[in-house]
């Protein structure tokens, strides 16, 4: 070290420093689009369980991914902001653009990559009436068209693989809200990250049709409980388990004995 260079020691800014948090599933579908989030927000050290969905002017639906602090202040400029003029998709997506940017720019020259901030927006092309839209909205204010799926956050990685694996594009817009739904709880259940987490009900999931305004998954619905009812008892894995080796070995076993897999 040259003489006179005071040794280098990490801010408490870098070492609180992560990729943002929060997994969001954004997806199209035949009648509709979904999106499913979860629901784990961290305050310094702290976890607690809080809602990452909003409906704007009744009719948009926002999930954003990013630390806490940043989505609160996100949440609170599209609060203040008014419905648009001529509401529209594109006059939306602009506004929706021009907060998350605003933050940016205001915050980033102070905490660099902690202001990181990016969103899914979903809603009907003619603002109440239409076809079903959704778009990725960046932090740089800029946001695309997506057509068939598209997920955000530190636990993306990991959904992207297995929700890759079972999407197509024909799948209805609640049989979506249903395998986002399922591909988040088995993250969760997996520990594959633990900066993704959900309360007792599970993600959340919401879906928009073809003239309609958004509608919530209620935790109750028929469809959603098997989907619970597969992650409880490992029945995905024991199916899995038997699709790789053509039966399932004898070390698992036990486990078939305690939970027979579905045909």
């Amino acid at each position: 070290m040259p003489r006179g260079e005071a040794p280098y020691r990490p801010t408490r800014l870098r070492q609180k420093r992560r990729k943002p948090l929060t997994c969001v599933i954004g997806a199209k579908g035949a009648d509709g689009c979904a999106i499913i989030a979860d629901t784990r927000v961290m305050w310094e050290a702290e976890a607690y369980d809080q809602s990452k969905l909003n409906i704007l002017w009744d009719r948009i639906v926002l999930a954003g991914s990013g630390s806490a602090p940043m989505l609160e202040m996100f949440a609170d400029g599209l609060a203040e902001s008014k419905i648009p003029e001529a509401p529209n998709l594109s006059a939306a997506s602009k506004q929706i653009e021009d907060v998350i940017y605003a933050i940016r720019e205001r915050y980033e020259p102070r905490i660099g990559e902690d202001c990181e901030l990016e969103a899914l927006i979903m809603g009907l092309d003619g603002f109440s009436e239409g076809e079903p839209y959704l778009r990725h909205v960046y932090s740089r204010g800029f946001s695309e068209r997506i057509d068939n799926f598209a997920i955000i956050g530190h636990g993306a990685p990991y959904a992207s693989m297995l929700f890759r694996l079972l999407y197509d594009p024909l799948l209805t817009a609640k049989e979506l809200a249903i395998l986002g739904w399922f591909t988040i709880s088995a993250i969760v259940s997996s520990g594959l990250d633990q900066t993704v987490g959900i309360g007792p009900l599970g993600p959340e999931a919401v879906m928009v049709r073809t003239d309609e305004a958004p509608q919530f998954l209620t935790p109750f619905d028929e469809q959603l409980s098997a989907a619970k009812d597969s992650l409880s008892k490992r029945r995905y894995r024991l199916k899995l388990l038997e699709n790789i080796w053509g039966r399932v070995p004898q070390a698992y076993a036990r486990e078939l004995a305690d939970d027979p897999p579905i045909y």
